[in-house]
């Protein structure tokens, strides 16, 4: 009922944990898209799909109201990404969620390219060339914002305190290897 009835996707229900579903949502469309019409792997997209279905299955134990528009938007998905391989089940299912009709009339879920931005990385930091920890940053964070990261945390500053830094290597979005000596 709570699904059934959900209004339409707001600001309110995109933040956080709500944003976070709808990316994997598009992102498993775009990939179900590809699996399909480009390369004939119906393996890995009904993979895909079971890894959409388990992120579902997790968000909604929240079962918090402001939610159920994309929870509604993403069982949707499901059910039209279900469809050309149990179509029987996935009119059923479409039905449960209260849709008239069947789903002949529905069209094929487009993902939505501003969905799938991420809006922050992990970037690896290395001591030495060993993995000593990650830090999290926004997508656009300068080098120095990510040094400033990896220098706070814990597990890095275990291992380069009382020690001085040489040199740092960054690659932007992925990595930052610290040498010290």
């Amino acid at each position: 009922p709570l699904v059934r009835n959900a209004g339409s996707i707001d600001e309110a229900s995109l933040s956080g944990e709500g944003g976070a579903l709808r990316r994997v949502v598009h992102k498993t469309i775009k990939k179900v898209g590809d699996d399909i019409e480009e390369r004939f792997h119906f393996n890995t997209a009904i993979a895909a799909i079971m890894e959409l279905v388990n992120s579902i299955y997790a968000f909604g134990e929240k079962k918090n109201p402001v939610f159920a528009p994309v929870v509604k938007e993403a069982l949707e998905s499901v059910i039209l990404l279900l469809a050309p391989f149990v179509p029987h089940i996935a009119e059923e299912l479409w039905e449960g969620l209260g849709h008239e009709g069947g789903l002949d009339g529905a069209s094929w879920p487009v993902h939505d390219p501003a969905a799938i931005v991420e809006e922050e990385v992990t970037v690896v930091v290395q001591v030495n060339g060993k993995l000593r920890g990650k830090v999290i940053v926004g997508v656009g964070a300068s080098e120095e914002d990510v040094r400033t990261a990896a220098l706070a945390d814990e597990k890095v500053r275990a291992h380069t305190e009382g020690k001085q830094v040489r040199k740092m290597i960054y690659v932007p979005g992925k990595l930052l290897n610290i040498v010290v000596g």
